[in-house]
């Protein structure tokens, strides 16, 4: 209660002792005992003066008096401050839902000499992922242009591409991350694979890929030859074959080798008396090369045991492995022999 108008002017007013009434509670927990007698609060303004209210006794405290319990703030606190309702009980230590704190904006570290360096890098590897490709392309049909004429030209880029699309389709098809082709002018094409695959079928599977793309490129190229009278293809179509055909030759890092691996190792060392064959015959530089790199690759085949997890197939798949490379080896050949004559009466346009 406030003090009463008529108090003498000088005396301190002396506070009465009021219960607080705290409401009605919904559910009162036991055991609960109401809160005792305090003096009035707050202190009328005469108290802070004179300093007596130092004096008046604090709130108790202890279990079951202070702070009252949760329903108390459920029901509301009737008194003489009013009527005056807390949704919920506020544990210790939380925020008051009256009082939001203001949201801290969070400090980001500005960027740095580093991380402008990391930007400017990520940069020119998503560039040189496309412009590389595109490079070598056009860098290809300028090379085969000036010495076949730019038709020919156009036709190796295409049977190229098929061929290197084979791959890098059944790559991505078994969840492996596969790089465009990229063309090395007078030499070929790639795909570059840019984690291993899981086991030595999957491996022969990719290997092959690649000779049976080049070999439906070349019956389309022959197609086109018979149906439209396009001379042209016929070279084309002879190229494609033998090329394929040389693609499937067991010396590592041509395409037979790959497959080759999930048939049997022994294949490797016949591949490799071929092609020292063919090198003691023509003295050719490139096949030089890939005798002594296939050479050490066969040696390092041959330190691997057979039975290790990444060499184990079964029987069913090594098989079907099998059948299709010597099936696409003999159609090679006797596809390569036959337009030879062909193209040695002067069906070629160069």
């Amino acid at each position: 209660m406030s003090p009463t108008s008529d108090t003498p002017e000088g005396t301190r007013a002396q506070p009465e002792s009021v219960t607080p009434s705290w409401g009605t509670a919904t559910q009162s927990p036991a055991p609960y005992q109401p809160y005792p007698p305090q003096p009035d609060y707050p202190p009328p303004p005469e108290a802070y003066q004179s300093g007596g209210w130092a004096t008046q006794p604090a709130p108790p405290q202890g279990p079951g008096v202070y702070p009252p319990p949760p329903a108390i703030y459920q029901s509301g606190y009737p008194g003489q401050y009013g009527q005056q309702t807390y949704p919920q009980w506020i544990a210790p230590g939380a925020p008051s839902p009256g009082y939001a704190e203001a949201p801290t904006a969070v400090q980001r570290p500005s960027p740095g000499t580093g991380s402008a360096v990391v930007g400017w890098i990520a940069r020119l590897v998503v560039i040189a992922k496309f412009f590389l490709p595109l490079a070598s392309v056009l860098a290809s049909f300028a090379a085969y242009a000036v010495i076949f004429g730019w038709q020919f030209g156009l036709g190796i880029i295409v049977l190229l591409f098929v061929h290197e699309m084979g791959h890098f389709v059944v790559i991505r098809a078994k969840g492996l991350p596969a790089s465009l082709p990229v063309f090395i002018p007078l030499l070929g094409a790639y795909v570059a694979m840019r984690k291993l695959p899981l086991n030595v079928r999957d491996e022969a599977e990719i290997g092959i890929a690649g000779p049976i793309a080049g070999t439906a490129a070349g019956l389309v190229c022959l197609a086109l030859y018979a149906q439209l009278g396009l001379r042209i293809m016929l070279p084309l179509a002879y190229f494609s074959f033998f090329l394929n055909l040389l693609n499937l030759i067991p010396v590592s890092p041509l395409d037979g080798a790959r497959v080759t691996s999930a048939i049997s190792k022994w294949i490797w060392p016949i591949g490799l008396i071929g092609m020292a064959i063919g090198v003691w015959y023509t003295w050719n530089f490139l096949l030089i090369v890939l005798l002594v790199f296939g050479f050490f690759q066969m040696i390092e085949r041959f330190r691997v045991p057979e039975n290790t997890p990444y060499y184990k197939i079964s029987p069913a798949a090594r098989v079907y492995i099998t059948a299709m490379y010597f099936g696409l080896l003999a159609i090679l050949v006797f596809a390569s022999f036959t337009l030879h004559p062909l193209i040695a009466q002067g069906s070629s346009p160069f």
